[in-house]
């Protein structure tokens, strides 16, 4: 487990893994990514990676979705505010003509991609950017999310088992 999600479950240790899932997926570092090694590795089933995984990252992101617009409006004559939103649109417009050239399809597979600056947070952000309707953001971001668990579910598990062989082999 990488340093900061190793540090990030040890400062949730002692609640019970599923709620370690939850948070650590909501996060906007680790996204469903990184609470579905969390979960692997404290030893939850598959499915209950998958379903808490997946509740944390939108839990996250749908209020980001349906308010960060309002609520920029309201908020920019804050100067804290109004920096933060600054810094905030202007990471998703670089990454913003990537997925417009591919509209839902792009914002899905954006969130998909297991790599740093990518996921349903710089997605959410994009979308609202690019003006894409919410029940379309919604459907893509979170087709994206189901995505990548599954993808990091299987290169996880195929990486342990890959650990397993070799540490048994002679």
């Amino acid at each position: 487990m990488s340093g900061l999600l190793s540090s990030t479950v040890d400062a949730l240790r002692g609640l019970p893994p599923e709620y370690v899932v939850f948070i650590v997926s909501a996060l906007p570092i680790f996204e469903i990514r990184g609470g579905v090694i969390a979960g692997i590795l404290l030893g939850l089933p598959l499915k209950s990676v998958m379903v808490f995984g997946f509740l944390g990252n939108i839990a996250s992101v749908t209020p980001i979705l349906l308010f960060l617009e309002p609520l920029s409006k309201w908020l920019y004559g804050n100067r804290l505010a109004d920096r933060l939103l600054h810094w905030l649109f202007a990471r998703a417009r670089r990454k913003a003509d990537q997925i417009n050239r591919w509209g839902p399809l792009g914002l899905m597979l954006f969130t998909a991609i297991p790599l740093p600056v990518s996921g349903a947070w710089t997605a959410t952000l994009c979308s609202i950017l690019l003006g894409v309707r919410r029940a379309r953001a919604i459907a893509s971001i979170y087709a994206g999310i189901i995505i990548a668990g599954i993808f990091v579910s299987i290169l996880t598990l195929g990486g342990i088992a890959g650990v397993r062989t070799l540490s048994s082999a002679p």
